[in-house]
């Protein structure tokens, strides 16, 4: 048998090719709402905790909310392979409860109202762009249910 001939037989023996890596259904802006909701709703709960007499059952309710969104965002987080890190650990931005916030809340807690209209506005803007631009359909659905319930909430709280 010819040399080329012994070759080419040898060659399709060899291990066979790896399958092509799987292609994500996230996009880079599924990633981005998950890995800024998990923050935004992260930060705000220990605001929750000295609501003054007027929004605490509101409060109360609010904290319910986000805790059970954040179990599913970082089920979506952990599925789309995310880091779990906080790449937003220090940033001003609109809706985000920053150290600072915190603290001029837990000093005056009538600054509570004006904080919770901000973060529940931004999170609503948020949920949106991700339906208008994301792919992932369960990440979709989820920021439907999550604007969905900001206009709700932003409505009970009397300013929406």
């Amino acid at each position: 048998m010819p040399w080329g001939v012994s070759a080419l037989l040898l060659a399709g023996c060899a291990a066979p090719a790896p399958p092509p890596p799987q292609v994500s259904p996230f996009n880079a802006t599924d990633a981005a709402w998950v890995q800024l909701m998990i923050p935004m709703n992260e930060q705000l709960l220990p605001a929750l905790d000295v609501a003054p007499p007027a929004l605490a059952g509101f409060a109360t309710e609010l904290k319910a909310s986000h805790e059970s969104e954040l179990v599913h965002l970082k089920q979506l987080r952990d599925r789309a392979g995310l880091p779990d890190t906080n790449l937003h650990a220090g940033h001003q931005m609109p809706g985000l409860v920053s150290e600072a916030d915190l603290l001029a809340i837990r000093t005056d807690p009538s600054a509570l109202e004006k904080k919770l209209h901000e973060h529940l506005d931004q999170t609503a803007k948020l949920a949106r762009s991700e339906l208008e631009n994301g792919t992932d359909a369960a990440t979709k659905e989820f920021a439907a249910s999550v604007e969905s319930s900001r206009r709700d909430q932003l409505t009970r709280l009397g300013q929406g």
